[in-house]
C-alpha cells in the first residue's frame, strides 16, 4: 500500500511538473513600437498570449479575466536610483456572455464583442496606439529605459479561484519585462522580439 501511494505522489508531482513547463511563458512580446502622436508617445506591441485549458474553461463559465499591462520609463542616474519618469498600467478584460453566445472585451475604456475566444484573445493580444509618455516628460536625444510586461491579474478572481492560481502555474500567466533602450527622435522606434 506503501509503495501505490509513493507511486501516486510521484505521479501527481510529475503532473505538477509538465503543467509548469507547458504553461511557463504564455505571455510574449512579439514586436514593440513607440512612435511619436500629437502631444504624447503611442505605444504599438504585439503579444503572443495563449491561455490554459483550465482558464480556457473558466472563461467558458463566465468568469471575466483582467490582463494588467505595465509599461515603466526610467531614466539612469550615476548618483542614486534611476528616476521613474512613467509608471502606467491598463486592464483589458475578457468575458463569456451566453445569452448572446459572446465574448465581450474590454481594452481600457473601449468595449467590443468577438464571435468566439480567438477574436477575443486576438485584441487583446495587441496594443494599438496606447498613450504612454507625454511629449514634455521627455528630452529629445535623451536615452531613456523603457519596460513592458503583462500578466493576468489573479487577485480579481473569485477567492476559491484565487486558491487555484496560488497552488498551479497554469493559472498564473506573466510575461518577463521586456526592457528596451528609448531615445525620443521624430521617427518610430521599433523593437523586436529580443526587447530586452
Amino acid at each position: 500500500m506503501r509503495q501505490i501511494n509513493n507511486w501516486i505522489a510521484k505521479v501527481v508531482f510529475l503532473m505538477v511538473i509538465m503543467t509548469s513547463v507547458a504553461y511557463g511563458d504564455d505571455i510574449k512580446f512579439k514586436k514593440i513600437t513607440l512612435s511619436p502622436g500629437d502631444k504624447t508617445w503611442l505605444l504599438n506591441a504585439e503579444i503572443n498570449l495563449e491561455l490554459s485549458p483550465a482558464l480556457e474553461q473558466l472563461v467558458k463559465k463566465g468568469v471575466t479575466l483582467h490582463f494588467v499591462t505595465e509599461f515603466q520609463l526610467t531614466k539612469g542616474r550615476w548618483y542614486w536610483f534611476d528616476e521613474k519618469i512613467v509608471d502606467v498600467q491598463r486592464t483589458s478584460k475578457i468575458s463569456y456572455q451566453a445569452l448572446t453566445d459572446q465574448y465581450r472585451v474590454t481594452l481600457g475604456s473601449v468595449t467590443l464583442t468577438a464571435a468566439n475566444l480567438k477574436q477575443a484573445m486576438a485584441a487583446v493580444s495587441t496594443i494599438d496606439d496606447w498613450a504612454v509618455v507625454d511629449q514634455s516628460a521627455v528630452n529629445q536625444n535623451q536615452s531613456y529605459i523603457a519596460a513592458i510586461r503583462m500578466r493576468l491579474d489573479t487577485n480579481q478572481l473569485a477567492k476559491p479561484f484565487q486558491v487555484n492560481a496560488i497552488n498551479s502555474k497554469a493559472w498564473n500567466l506573466q510575461s518577463e519585462w521586456s526592457r528596451f533602450e528609448f531615445t525620443p527622435k521624430a521617427v518610430p522606434l521599433t523593437h523586436g522580439v529580443n526587447a530586452q
